[in-house]
C-alpha cells in the first residue's frame, strides 16, 4: 500500500509540473487528461462517487479532445524553411 500511495504522489506530482509548463490550450489538454487519473483513487475510498468521478474524468478528456483540436487546427505562427512568404 505504500508502494501504491508513493507512485500516487509521484503521478500528482509529475501531473503538477506538466500543467505548470504549459499555457492556454496545451495547459487544458494536459488538465483535462490528468483529470481521472488523479481522481480514480477516490472511487476506492468513497464508492459511491464512482459515477460522479467517471463523468468528471469524461468531461475532462472532451475537454482534452477539444483543446487538442484547437491546437492542430491553429494556424502556425512559424515561416517556412525558405523565410519567405507566400502573400503577394
Amino acid at each position: 500500500m505504500a508502494l501504491d500511495a508513493f507512485f500516487y504522489c509521484y503521478v500528482c506530482w509529475l501531473a503538477f509540473w506538466f500543467i505548470r509548463g504549459t499555457a492556454g490550450p496545451e495547459r487544458l489538454f494536459v488538465v483535462g487528461w490528468f483529470a481521472r487519473v488523479l481522481l480514480s483513487p477516490l472511487e476506492i475510498l468513497r464508492p459511491q462517487w464512482a459515477v460522479s468521478i467517471k463523468q468528471i474524468g469524461a468531461f475532462g478528456l472532451t475537454v482534452a479532445l477539444l483543446a487538442a483540436l484547437s491546437l492542430l487546427l491553429k494556424p502556425s505562427d512559424v515561416a517556412d524553411s525558405s523565410s519567405k512568404t507566400t502573400a503577394t
